[in-house]
């Protein structure tokens, strides 16, 4: 990995940086955490049956309970991205270096942690989208296997059928379908839909339309709520796809918890002479669920 320089120095510029907007990956915030996780566990489940029978002076034995289990694998991770002092020498950045071709660590002032800061925002995402979405079959393909793939490979999930490219013109109908589709036997104070921000803004637009008397005079839209059912953004999450389920029954699993957020910056100065420093870190991550039917899946082969 390179630095790609696209700056023209003529003289002084302004201090600070910019970069394109990240999306953050709050899902494995609400599900969960499975820690301590070096390759795989395994996760026990007890379903017990129907147990009442008629009283009488000899009762018999009756009821089943099943023991079962699941294995939630972990994938490896790392970055090791490149940095050269000289590089900075000969753009606007110069100014901020310290004086001396010998010194340590000789990188732009403030550049450092704002770029430690970006690296740690674009794991965030990219481990957001590979969550759902991750599909080592695909090409190319990705690091680890996410949810949706999990999903459509269980016949007890519960698919909605005829799934739609959502838009504000039929989102409160689809929703619906997520919403009919959910088990009686879950506490729908405990469900949540997590739903794409496109989905999220369709929501809201279908709110105004419907109620825009009602919008004007609370000066809000609540989209946190589909009736009982409340909605929570992913930003990971396809555009048309929608997962009800308890939080409880998806799984995070990592080794250490914030080793994806311990950033190493290594001077190779101090090693090898040269004047390169890499910023280093490696972490595990990995998702599984306990009961697929308790999961409604509404979009890509639903």
């Amino acid at each position: 990995m390179a630095l790609v320089d696209n700056t023209t120095y003529t003289g002084k510029d302004l201090d600070g940086f910019y970069s394109v907007a990240l999306l953050t990956g709050e899902t494995k915030k609400l599900i969960r955490l499975v820690p301590n996780v070096k390759s795989k566990v395994k996760l026990g489940s007890l379903n017990l049956g129907d147990i009442l029978q008629a009283d009488s002076c000899d009762v018999a034995e009756s009821g089943t309970y099943t023991l079962a289990q699941k294995t939630l694998e972990v994938c490896d991770f790392a970055v090791n991205i490149p940095l050269c002092a000289k590089d900075y020498e000969t753009n606007y950045l110069s100014e901020t270096l310290r004086p001396g071709s010998n010194v340590e660590a000789n990188f732009p002032d403030g550049f450092m942690g704002y770029l430690m800061k970006l690296v740690a925002e674009k794991i965030s995402e990219q481990n957001e989208a590979l969550l759902w979405s991750g599909d080592t079959a695909a090409s190319p393909p990705d690091l680890c296997d996410g949810f949706i793939k999990k999903f459509l490979a269980d016949s007890d999930v519960l698919d909605c059928s005829s799934p739609q490219t959502l838009s504000a013109s039929n989102i409160v109908t689809e929703l619906q379908k997520v919403y009919n589709k959910i088990p009686n036997t879950l506490d729908m104070s405990k469900v949540v839909c997590f739903i794409s921000p496109s989905a999220a803004k369709f929501y809201k637009q279908a709110l105004v339309a419907a109620h825009p008397a009602l919008i004007a005079y609370n000066g809000a839209v609540n989209s946190s709520m589909f009736i009982d059912m409340k909605l929570v953004v992913s930003n990971g999450m396809p555009a048309s796809t929608m997962v009800a389920v308890d939080p409880n029954n998806l799984w995070y699993g990592t080794d250490l918890m914030n080793d994806e957020n311990e950033l190493q910056f290594i001077d190779d100065k101090k090693i090898t002479g040269q004047k390169t420093a890499r910023i280093l870190t490696s972490f595990k991550f990995g998702v599984q669920y306990g009961n697929g039917v308790e999961v409604v899946l509404y979009g890509i082969g639903s």
